[in-house]
């Protein structure tokens, strides 16, 4: 699975599990889902931290390989053979 796409997942399951138990207490829905967002960035700050960084390599990895491909079709459209 695409780590961003885990990541995400990830970020709203925590943000249901901390805003469905409150709003089972009847905790208003729109402050319930206010304390599950908190809740879940605080958690997920934590708990998340190895799909964070799996996130950010992969972004990075593609993020260099559009720049070689870019790189390389500049040297190619300027003549150069790569």
């Amino acid at each position: 699975m695409n780590p961003i796409a885990k990541y995400f997942l990830s970020r709203v399951g925590l943000l249901a599990a901390v805003a469905v138990p409150l709003s089972l207490f009847n905790v208003n829905l729109l402050l319930a889902l206010a304390i599950g967002l908190v809740g879940s960035m605080l958690l997920g700050f934590v708990l998340l931290r190895g799909q964070r960084e799996a996130m950010i390599d992969h972004i990075d990895a593609a993020a260099k390989r559009r720049g070689e491909e870019k790189r390389r079709l500049r040297e190619e459209l300027a003549g150069e053979d790569a």
